[in-house]
Formats: structure tokens, C-alpha cells, sequence
């Protein structure tokens, strides 16, 4: 018997780095993603207020890839407490699928 309801997404950190681009590529490893789906990283403080959203990514049936630039990275400062969703969005459905979450933290 499951001892929780609903999904747990996959946690991880996001390390960043001053000056540096955030590359990151997210292999599809059952099921492929079918085409027209959408991905976006949504970023929170600690009090839960949205700072900012990533994306778009580059999605294919076997990975989700993101490439975000250091101007766009610099916006988290190092001593912001940031938390990440990383979002899925399937072709015909209106509802994100939270695939990764996290703490962001910088190694500058």
C-alpha cells in the first residue's frame, strides 16, 4: 500500500554559476513524449512568490533540453533562497504535470 496520493515529482538541486548558462538535458527514458509537448521552469522565493519562468525548452519525443542564458540567470542572486518546478505540458491537456523540483543554489 502507497503511503502518499498524487505524484511525487523527481528532486534534484539547480546549481548556477556566475557568467554561466544553465544547460541542462533531460533524457526520456519509458515512454517517448509525444510531439507538440510543452516544458517551462518556474522559479519561487521563500515566501512562494513567483520570480521569474524559464523557458521555452526543446522538446523531442526522448528529452527535454534548456538552455537558458547568464543574463536570465543573473536574475537569481546568490543569496536569494530560490526553489524550482520543472513543468511537462502534453499536447490537448490543460494541466502541467510537475516532472522535477528543487532548491537553486549558486556557486559563484
Amino acid at each position: 500500500m502507497a503511503d502518499y496520493l498524487g505524484h511525487r515529482p523527481n528532486r534534484y538541486t539547480i546549481v548556477l554559476t556566475r557568467g554561466a548558462a544553465f544547460v541542462q538535458r533531460f533524457e526520456v527514458i519509458d515512454t517517448p513524449l509525444p510531439e507538440g509537448t510543452t516544458s517551462w521552469i518556474a522559479i519561487y522565493d521563500t515566501e512562494d512568490e513567483l520570480l521569474t519562468i524559464w523557458h521555452p525548452a526543446t522538446t523531442g519525443p526522448s528529452a527535454v533540453e534548456y538552455l537558458i542564458e547568464p543574463h536570465l540567470t543573473a536574475e537569481i542572486g546568490y543569496r536569494t533562497r530560490a526553489a524550482y518546478n520543472l513543468y511537462l505540458n502534453y499536447p490537448g491537456s490543460r494541466l502541467p504535470y510537475c516532472w522535477f523540483r528543487g532548491p537553486i543554489i549558486r556557486e559563484d
